[in-house]
């Protein structure tokens, strides 16, 4: 049985508890193999954890499920980290946030601090982010992705995407073999808008 995994997703842990929303998928482009996916939960103190994909044993487009309990994923790598930048253009320059701004209405008078942002992923992969675009062979932005097909092993199969096709919005599924590029927002295929306007619509299932 396929899994398909769908940004926006509810995670679940093994023992039961709701651990927050499927955020992004990490895809290595060499193989289109998915490595994790990162598991989100907060809003002001927001938690990104990257979970490997062999922790996951079910997924649908409404939820995904872990063989990992609660506590387990508490203890995974931080998706990302984020440091204040205190010396332009300097390697030394980038110490951990630790920040709170006075309170009151004087935002104009203590700005936050630049900020950096490093993922805790391979140089090479990408965190393919909610709604990536989807661009054609003729370099045009058709549309955005709404969710993966994977085989048993984690490699991807089929993408599915979210077009509109004379005015009205629908979903279609192309094989992974018509990827060409993979970005963190967007991914660019070898088919044309037309080509991608003449395949069936996608049924669930």
């Amino acid at each position: 049985m396929k899994n398909r995994l769908k940004w926006g997703s509810k995670v679940i842990s093994s023992d039961g508890k709701n651990l927050g929303k499927l955020t992004r998928i990490v895809v290595h482009p060499t193989n289109n193999e998915v490595t994790h996916i990162v598991i989100e939960k907060g809003f002001f103190n927001r938690v990104a954890k990257l979970a490997p994909i062999n922790c996951v044993y079910f997924a649908a487009p409404d939820e995904v499920r872990l063989e990992v309990n609660a506590e387990e994923v508490q203890h995974l790598q931080d998706f990302e980290e984020t440091y204040f930048v205190t010396g332009e253009g300097s390697e030394e320059g980038a110490t951990p946030i630790y920040w709170l701004r006075p309170v009151g209405d004087y935002a104009e008078l203590y700005p936050l601090p630049p900020l950096m942002k490093e993922y805790n992923i391979e140089e090479e992969s990408r965190a393919v982010e909610p709604g990536a675009f989807v661009i054609s062979a003729e370099e045009k932005e058709i549309g955005r992705v709404g969710s993966v097909i994977l085989d048993d092993s984690g490699h991807i199969t089929h993408i599915v995407i979210n077009i509109t096709v004379k005015g009205e919005k629908t979903e279609k599924i192309i094989p992974v073999d018509w990827i060409m590029e993979i970005k963190q927002s967007s991914l660019k295929i070898s088919a044309s808008e037309s080509m991608l306007e003449k395949l069936p619509e996608k049924n669930e299932g």
